[in-house]
């Protein structure tokens, strides 16, 4: 793992050559996360999910995050929010909603099962 400063370097180097791209912006978001610095990570998580509704796994790292930081009021807004936007993509977010026993599940229950598979993935590494 590179140390803090290397990371930082490489984020704001990221943001500079792809400043509206989601997933760029939910990195930098994890880094400040992993920092401990809750208040930027949640804006940056925000600012992910408002420039592609669209993205699955960036609406289940958000609710994550609201899940470990937020309080229960924040975790139901970001429910509903991604329940309303129906998001179709992710790489993790497209596996389980198009696995067989998944098929007509509501977002809801994707949104949980890609926040489960997160767990393991931060687990394994």
């Amino acid at each position: 793992m590179a140390t803090r400063s290397q990371r930082k370097t490489k984020s704001m180097d990221a943001m500079k050559k792809c400043f509206r791209d989601p997933h760029v912006t939910a990195a930098v978001a994890k880094l400040f996360w992993q920092d401990k610095k809750v208040e930027k990570a949640r804006a940056w998580l925000k600012r992910a999910v408002t420039l592609n509704q669209d993205i699955g796994d960036h609406w289940a790292l958000y609710y994550k995050f609201e899940l470990q930081h937020g309080t229960e009021v924040r975790q139901k807004q970001i429910l509903a929010k991604c329940v309303a936007h129906e998001p179709k993509r992710g790489e993790k977010w497209q596996a389980i909603s198009k696995a067989v026993e998944n098929a007509h599940q509501p977002t809801e229950v994707i949104l949980n099962k890609v926040l489960i598979a997160l767990s393991k993935e931060e687990k394994a590494t």
